[in-house]
């Protein structure tokens, strides 16, 4: 991975694509923050020129087609060809039941979760594929393979995986590689403003996982730098999970044996 590349962010305003934008933009890449929100966006690019890199912001609004589709014509004719590309797009939903969800809230979940990362690819993904080189990352969740009340959310991170699946296996041949991340509990501006209303409960997102603690953009952000390095030359179709263990604590941590009590804790219980 030498020289400098052109990297476009979706969502790179904030949380995980605003943690990508300035990781990439550390290796001395130039990175395109695109958003919806202008201001968090140009926010980014002012702090990532501030440290001595490269950024420009465009404004997308990733929901709608012609909106995708304007971002890549402009970028590739007035920066340069995108060799990377994040689509790190996307919102939250509160716990809720199939009674009660408001049907226009589910709609945009998927509009921007799924629709979103799916034009984002379409747009950016045959550019690609025609120079022969290209890696795509897509954001998923552990929502997407643990069933939760996140009855939009969860779904369209599943989707997002089985797309991330299919395009590998499409664009490998023209030397572009697609994977996925797939984050735990990740302590993002809008996942703090959640906590603060009460709406998510951090001690015990922290608690299920297996290093007992939640996951920090940055770290997500050291996720999709590697997939798109040579050092994941040959790593095509993966959902890479980072989520400093929740998912193999999950199980663990509710054997009938263990009575719910982390096994390295003084007042640890014998399992079965």
């Amino acid at each position: 991975m030498s020289g400098q590349r052109i990297a476009v962010v979706t969502g790179g305003g904030s949380g995980i694509g605003k943690a990508a934008s300035r990781r990439f933009a550390l290796h001395g890449d130039l990175v395109v923050v695109a958003d919806f929100n202008e201001a968090t966006g140009r926010s980014v690019v002012d702090a990532i020129r501030a440290e001595g890199g490269h950024a420009e912001f465009r404004r997308v609004d990733v929901a709608e087609q012609a909106s995708v589709d304007a971002l890549a014509a402009d970028v590739e004719s007035t920066v340069g060809p995108v060799e990377v590309l994040v689509t790190s797009a996307g919102i939250l939903q509160n716990a809720t039941d199939i009674a009660s969800f408001d049907l226009a809230e589910h709609d945009r979940v998927w509009a921007i979760n799924y629709r979103g990362v799916y034009l984002s690819c379409r747009a950016f993904g045959p550019r690609m594929a025609a120079r022969g080189r290209g890696s795509i990352v897509n954001i998923s969740s552990t929502s997407a393979v643990d069933p939760m009340p996140l009855l939009a959310y969860g779904p369209s991170k599943a989707a997002v995986q089985n797309l991330t699946g299919a395009l590998a296996v499409e664009l490998g041949p023209d030397g572009v590689r697609v994977n996925a991340v797939m984050p735990g509990y990740v302590l993002t501006e809008a996942m703090q403003a959640r906590i603060d209303a009460g709406k998510r409960d951090a001690r015990s997102m922290a608690g299920h996982s297996a290093l007992g603690r939640m996951v920090a953009p940055e770290d997500v952000a050291q996720g999709i730098f590697f997939l798109c390095s040579d050092a994941a030359s040959c790593i095509t179709g993966v959902v890479l999970p980072v989520d400093a263990g929740y998912l193999p604590a999950l199980s663990y941590l509710h054997h009938p044996g263990l009575g719910g009590v982390h096994p390295r804790r003084e007042d640890r219980r014998p399992v079965a």
